[in-house]
């Protein structure tokens, strides 16, 4: 029989020995050394310089000192010197300075758990193979940041290997992407039977920087703003894109085109195309469209035009940063003719309490109206770098009150100090020079229905083609009807359709319900080449521009010119 056992080498206890207490006390250390292990490290070289009773160690490669030639043994600290054990297949031991748990498989130590390198295969939920070394089973898998971005790459050994993604579900292939997890966008389309791809929400930097950021545009697109600048003026694209929303697209009620576009009920607003229209405010254009009114069935003989509506059709008018223009934005007040537009005879900053004016003759001190008793300083820098001076959004009402004008000093005291939105946004101080363009302020509410503003059409269920024209640049400061007002870059066409028609009746005109409906269609700005323009020099229209357009007399084959107007013609 062994003096050892087996698995741990515990010596046993002879029949005949003497002081048997010294071999049980033998076995009894190597178990507590051994069973339960937990060593200090697996990775230290050099035995420590005061080591406590009990210290336990996996020795390492390239050990030195004591330990030299142990490698791959448990080292003991046992009162006075080391001792070596020899692990078996099969041994644990907790690593404390890695919180790492290792196991012995007859040759060396290894990690059992912690260290996932070097895996040859893992799966989730399924079972990993040979062609599939990572296999995950779940409706689905997660890949996140831990602090910062996340990449997800797919890697290849040379130019010929293939990296690929697959599809399950669609056979398309489909790129989504979300800003905050649960509603996703479809940014690319891949068609499985034609591979024709789409970008479902848009598209950019497919042409050069120097054809601007707008997105590409389609041969149908195109054809659909002929003739006449206005996208799908005529319903060419089977829709109602760039008209209102809340217009239908009608192709069953059309004035010899592709499609009308319908508004049905009660007046909604002011409602407006999508898209500006690029202009040259030095041009003349003519401005044309159609629309119908829907007869309804009633008594309306108590009415003036029965059961027909007012219909408003006109342009909002924006700067070259895409700002609309607004009448406050370059109508100036005029005393008796006279222009307000003069200069700054001293420095104006915000906080002063006075303007020192050039010329006052012209300011208001009359009119109580708000509007006409503040200030426009006409030195406004828009925020593309441009320089206007008719065009000013540096404008206040209200700043002085009737009697603060003294015209023979050119003085205007305001009622409180100047406040600091009309400081010059150039100067460190907000303060403008003497010489600086300003002018009394002044506005109106009315909407530029440039292209008619009609009482009522003659005939229910008739189309009618309308025709009027806008041209030149007004420096007026009247907001002159027929001409664009100064810094005009585009313009943006707007309808107020059933203008009238209003729940309970309006000024005259029926309440004919909310199902009424009015059809437009044809939408159209063109250069009129034969227009002739001439600028008013004096009087108390100056700096308005003169229009001349063509009208053509079937009767007598004649052109003649004539002053502008909004003109009706039944088809």
């Amino acid at each position: 029989m062994s003096d050892t056992s087996v698995h741990l080498s515990l010596p046993y206890l002879q029949a005949s020995q003497a002081q048997k207490h010294v071999t049980h006390n033998e076995a009894l250390r190597l178990l507590d050394s051994i069973v339960q292990l937990s060593v200090i490290s697996a990775d230290q070289t050099t035995p420590p310089a005061a080591p406590q009773d009990g210290d336990r160690y996996l020795l390492p490669a390239g050990v030195t000192g004591v330990w030299a030639g142990h490698e791959g043994h448990v080292a003991i600290w046992d009162d006075s010197a080391w001792s070596f054990l020899s692990p078996a297949e099969g041994w644990l031991a907790w690593v404390s300075d890695t919180d790492q748990l290792r196991a012995h498989d007859g040759n060396a130590w290894g990690a059992v758990s912690g260290d996932m390198q070097n895996l040859d295969l893992v799966g989730v939920n399924t079972t990993a193979d040979s062609n599939n070394r990572l296999s995950v089973a779940a409706a689905n898998t997660l890949l996140t940041h831990e602090g910062a971005g996340h990449r997800l790459k797919i890697n290849k050994a040379a130019e010929a290997e293939t990296a690929s993604l697959l599809t399950a579900g669609s056979d398309d292939f489909q790129i989504k992407v979300s800003a905050d997890g649960s509603s996703f966008h479809q940014s690319l389309v891949a068609d499985a039977q034609t591979g024709v791809v789409r970008f479902p929400s848009g598209v950019e930097g497919l042409t050069p920087p120097e054809f601007g950021t707008g997105e590409l545009v389609s041969t149908s697109y195109l054809n659909a703003q002929r003739p006449g600048q206005v996208a799908n003026a005529t319903g060419l694209l089977g829709s109602n894109y760039n008209y209102p929303p809340s217009f239908a697209y009608d192709p069953a009620i059309a004035p010899n085109l592709p499609a009308a576009f319908r508004h049905d009920g009660y007046y909604p607003g002011r409602v407006e195309m999508a898209e500006p229209l690029a202009v040259d405010p030095n041009q003349v254009y003519r401005l044309e469209s159609y629309l119908r009114q829907e007869s309804t069935a009633g008594d309306w003989s108590a009415f003036a035009h029965g059961e027909r509506h007012r219909h408003d059709m006109g342009l909002i008018f924006l700067d070259a940063d895409g700002q609309e223009i607004d009448p406050r934005h370059h109508m100036r007040y005029r005393h008796n003719g006279t222009d307000s537009m003069t200069t700054l005879a001293a420095p104006l900053s915000p906080g002063d309490t006075t303007v020192q004016l050039t010329d006052a003759s012209g300011w208001n001190e009359a009119d109580p109206q708000t509007e006409k008793r503040g200030l426009a300083i006409l030195a406004y820098k828009a925020p593309g770098g441009q320089r206007y001076s008719h065009y000013s959004r540096l404008v206040e009402f209200g700043l002085f009150d009737l009697g603060q004008v003294n015209k023979g000093t050119g003085t205007v005291t305001l009622n409180q100090p100047l406040p600091a939105s009309l400081g010059n946004p150039e100067d460190g101080n907000g303060t403008w020079p003497a010489g600086t363009p300003i002018a009394n302020s002044d506005s109106s509410d009315a909407p530029r229905a440039a292209f008619y503003s009609t009482p009522a059409l003659t005939d229910p269920d008739q189309w009618y083609r309308s025709r009027a024209h806008i041209g030149g640049v007004d420096l007026s400061g009247t907001n002159a009807p027929f001409n664009f007002p100064p810094g005009t870059a585009c313009v943006r066409v707007f309808w107020l359709p059933n203008y009238s028609n209003r729940p309970g009746g309006w000024s005259g005109y029926p309440d004919t319900g909310a199902g009424h409906s009015v059809w437009f269609s044809g939408v159209s700005v063109l250069p009129e080449a034969l227009a002739a323009q001439d600028r008013v020099a004096s009087g108390a229209s100056s700096g308005m521009v003169d229009l001349l357009v063509p009208v053509t007399d079937f009767a007598t084959g004649a052109m003649s010119l004539s002053p502008p107007g909004a003109v009706l013609t039944a088809l």
